[in-house]
Formats: structure tokens, C-alpha cells, sequence
């Protein structure tokens, strides 16, 4: 017979509603009148946390509940899962470890998930308190021999109609003394900073059916249930975890991740005016999406430049396969950007010893690209001088670029010396090298096997140099209309609100 986890005890609920959080919440909840259906819960900042408004009682489905103890390692009770006796307890709380994240947004509120964090309950909101606590008393202080004290981790669900009872009863009780009662459950867990939840829903998001207590001390890939030897979440290889979010279908092409960090607040505070890398252009300003008959780099040309780089420590991994072309289309439209933004207007008509003034302007500044690419522009021939096994086609990546800057030139007559194409493309393999390097270096950071899309718009977005540069491609910023840029600059600022919100419904964590 397969193991199951084994329940701890068991509590009803008949109200149709159940109250929780420490005795002050439950007693807030307890003098409300019942929520109905998934509560509209939003992040929102309170001095310097982020909160979420919770009214501390919820539908939930009547009927026997079950209590779990979740263990650790050493078998100290870590977490607990209650849940109503019709749910199974390992679908449930692996369904509520995959959604759950750390805010709540419209996806976790689709799959039922309500997330209660460190800073929505507790003595974090003080509603009920004095009504519950004399003036000067703690809740949730245990009393150790020789008459030291230590904060107790601890949690009280409770059916509606029960709650003041039970509030009155624990109030009189050291949290780990808490005894549990027919309608209502005392969790307890070792001292810890922090305590969370997590509600899980029935099918419609009608009524609670689930709630998972753990602390900030909880490892789930080190915790298993009662009568379980497998843990809740499985360890897994750098490898594993790109595979697992490969199926799950995440979104990684790191859109979202640079959006948000190029955020403005409006009003815009006095110290942040200078600071990091600026507002993203604006629609108009950028170019593209291109064509990608026109691309200037095959799938062997940037494979060429990502292995003469792997001459260099560390080497550079592969690309992820499935998004292999997102990788290449994201490379070529960020060069054909720079290329008719930057080099059509600086070369044509023009020797190679002018161009290369008006191109690279600070090639004098020691260690910078424009010294490194001038270099690159002014010696075209000696760039694979002490790197004579690097495979890139210089011949076929020149004749491209050359076509698609006649095609920009809008019908005037322009001549392009043969020695600044060549000198251009020698500069676009060197910042490709150095895009894919640090797109390298950021993949290895995170701990992955391959290199995504994500890690070449970070490595760009990160270095002011390549910013700069490559900045007003559309599909950098937009993929191929993912994620359309503003089309004013009053619509680049957001407010903090604004702002929250976003990063909720972005939240990477979801892919930890």
C-alpha cells in the first residue's frame, strides 16, 4: 500500500467562513461581517514594506479539516498544511509551491492562490489589538525556564462563529501551550523572524480549502509530511530547472526584466533624476522590427563568434534550443539598429580615418569600446592576427551590411569605402563578443546550463557602453510587439502603485 502523509488532527468548519492570523486578526476578522468569493487583494506600500490589505476572515468550504506536520531533516515541525478532507494534502501543496510566488496578481488569483506574507498580519497591523492586549502585553511571547522569553511562531484558523471563543481561550495560553478545538486549529511553529500563508481555493474561487503555514526558516526541499519520505520540493540541477521551465512554458526572454528596471517614479524623487540607465526611448525613436530576409548574421556566422570566444576563459555556452531564433532575430535587429542609426550616417562618403573620428569619439579613454572598437575599425585586416582558428565569414557578414546600408540610404547617392565595411564589420563581431560574454557571464550567475534572450538583454542593459549603442532596437525592448514601448514620454513615469503592481504580475520568483 503507497505511503500517505498522515494527519496530525482535525478540525470543522460550519460557518461557511473561517478567521485567522494571531489573536488580533482572528478578533478583527470576527467583527467583520464574512467575505464572499477571492478577495481583491493588491500590493501596496506602507512605509517601507510592501503589504497587502487583508481582512482576516475568508469563505471557506464547510466540513472535516485536516491537519498536517510538515518536518525537517532532523524531524522538527517546520511548516503545517490544513487542508478540508476532500483535497488531497501532496497535489495540493505542490499546486500552492508552483503558483504561489511572494505577491498576490491576477495569475495566482486565476489558480486560486491567496499569499499572505511577513507583513500582512501579526503585529505588523495593529486593528484589534488594544482590544485584545492590556496596555504593555505581547501576544505570541513564549516564557522559558529562568524566566526568559522568546517570540513564538504561531497561527490560529478558526470557523467564523467560533473565533472570540477561541481568541479568549488562547489569549490565556502561551502559544506553544495553544490546544487546538472542534472548530478551530493552533499551529505552532519553532521561533522564527517571519511567518507566511498561503490559501488555496476550490475550482470556482468560491471558498478556502487549503492553508499552508511556514516561517522564514522553512526549506521545502528539506521538508516532507508526516508518513512522507519525499520532499515537498525536489532538488534540482541548474540543468533540471531549465528543463522544468522550458515545459512550463515561462516567459524568458527577459522583457519584462529590463522593463521594469528602466521604471520611473513619477513624481521622479530629486536623487533618483541621474541614476541608472535611463528612460527607454520611445517608440518613435526606435527602429525596426526588420525583416528578417535582411538579417546580416546567419545562424553560423554568430556561432562562429560565440566559439572564437570560447578562446577566452570562461567559454561560452550554448544557446537554449527552443529559443535559439528569438536568441539570433533579438542579435540581428540590436546590429541593424546600431548599423543604421549610428553607422550610416558616420561612414558613408567618408575615409576610413574620418569615419573613425565621428564613430568613436571617445577611442582615447583608456579601456573603453570606442578605443577597442576604433582599433577594430582603423586595423581591419590584423583582427584575427592572434586568432587565426576563429571561423567567422568577415566576407559574407561585410557584403550584408553593405547591402542593407545602400538600402537605407533612400535613394541619394552614397559610396561606402571597402575599408570601413570591412572595419564595420569587424566592429560588430567585436561587440558581439563582448554582448555574448557578458550574456555568458550572466547565465552562469543564474546558475544555467545555456544562454536565453534574457541574458543577452541584461548583458546589454547593464552596460552603459552597449546601451548606449544598441538601445533604440524595437525588438530589444519589444520582442516582436510583446511588449509595446510608450508612445510619450509622460507615459514612460508610473506611480509607485503603478509600479508594484507590475512587478507583481512580472514576479520572476514564480520560475525559482
Amino acid at each position: 500500500m503507497a505511503a500517505s502523509p498522515k494527519p496530525y488532527t482535525s478540525f470543522t468548519i460550519s460557518s461557511s467562513c473561517l478567521c485567522f492570523g494571531s489573536l488580533h486578526n482572528i478578533w478583527h476578522g470576527a467583527c467583520i461581517p464574512p467575505q464572499q468569493g477571492f478577495p481583491n487583494v493588491r500590493p501596496r506600500l506602507s512605509g517601507t514594506v510592501l503589504k497587502h490589505s487583508i481582512e482576516y476572515n475568508l469563505p471557506a468550504k464547510n466540513g472535516k479539516w485536516n491537519a498536517f506536520q510538515l518536518l525537517d531533516h532532523e524531524k522538527n515541525v517546520t511548516a503545517w498544511f490544513i487542508a478540508h478532507s476532500d483535497v488531497d494534502p501532496e497535489k495540493e501543496v505542490d499546486k500552492i509551491l508552483r503558483v504561489s510566488g511572494f505577491r498576490n496578481n491576477a495569475k495566482k488569483a486565476a489558480a486560486g492562490i491567496l499569499v499572505i506574507n511577513r507583513y500582512d498580519w501579526d503585529y505588523y497591523d495593529e486593528r484589534s489589538w488594544d482590544e485584545i492586549h492590556a496596555d504593555g502585553e505581547e501576544d505570541g511571547v513564549d516564557e522559558l525556564e529562568g524566566g526568559s522569553t522568546e517570540t513564538a511562531t504561531w497561527c490560529g484558523i478558526v470557523d467564523y462563529t467560533e473565533a472570540k471563543t477561541n481568541v479568549l481561550q488562547w489569549k490565556e495560553q502561551q502559544p506553544s501551550e495553544r490546544t487546538s478545538s472542534e472548530g478551530g486549529i493552533s499551529l505552532y511553529l519553532c521561533p522564527a523572524e517571519y511567518m507566511h500563508g498561503r490559501f488555496g481555493f476550490d475550482e470556482d474561487n468560491e471558498a478556502a480549502r487549503s492553508f499552508l503555514f511556514f516561517s522564514g526558516m522553512t526549506e521545502f526541499k528539506c521538508t516532507t509530511f508526516v508518513g512522507l519520505q519525499q520532499t515537498l520540493k525536489k532538488e534540482e540541477t541548474p540543468k533540471e530547472t531549465l528543463e522544468r521551465w522550458l515545459r512550463e512554458g515561462a516567459d524568458l526572454s527577459g522583457l519584462r526584466s529590463i522593463r521594469l528596471e528602466s521604471l520611473k517614479l513619477d513624481p521622479l524623487p530629486p536623487r533618483m533624476k541621474n541614476s541608472g540607465p535611463g528612460l527607454p526611448p520611445l517608440a518613435s525613436e526606435c527602429l525596426g522590427p526588420y525583416d528578417k530576409s535582411e538579417h546580416i548574421l546567419r545562424a553560423q556566422d554568430i556561432e562562429a563568434l560565440r566559439l572564437g570566444t570560447a578562446l577566452r576563459e570562461p567559454v561560452i555556452q550554448e544557446f537554449v534550443e527552443s529559443w535559439r531564433e528569438r536568441s539570433f532575430d533579438l542579435i540581428n535587429d540590436m546590429v541593424m539598429s546600431y548599423l543604421e542609426r549610428t553607422v550610416l550616417p558616420s561612414v558613408g562618403n567618408r575615409t576610413v580615418s574620418a569615419a573613425a573620428d565621428v564613430l568613436f569619439p571617445r577611442h582615447h579613454v583608456e579601456n573603453s569600446f570606442d578605443r577597442n572598437a576604433y582599433c577594430f575599425f582603423t586595423r581591419p585586416h590584423a583582427r584575427y592576427a592572434d586568432n587565426p582558428g576563429a571561423d567567422f565569414d568577415s566576407a559574407f557578414v561585410s557584403g550584408k551590411i553593405r547591402t542593407f546600408l545602400a538600402s537605407r540610404t533612400g535613394g541619394s547617392s552614397v559610396v561606402f569605402d571597402n575599408e570601413c565595411i570591412l572595419g564595420i564589420c569587424n566592429v560588430v563581431a567585436y561587440m558581439l563578443e563582448e554582448v555574448f560574454e557578458l550574456a555568458n557571464n550572466h547565465s552562469r550567475d543564474c546558475r544555467r546550463p545555456k544562454i536565453l534572450p534574457w541574458d543577452i538583454r541584461i548583458a546589454v542593459f547593464n552596460d552603459p557602453e552597449l546601451l548606449d549603442l544598441l538601445k533604440f532596437s524595437k525588438v530589444y525592448w519589444e520582442g516582436r510587439g510583446e511588449l509595446p514601448l510608450p508612445e510619450t514620454r509622460e507615459e514612460s513615469y508610473v506611480t509607485l502603485e503603478t509600479m508594484l503592481a507590475m512587478q507583481a504580475d512580472w514576479e520572476w520568483s514564480e520560475y525559482s
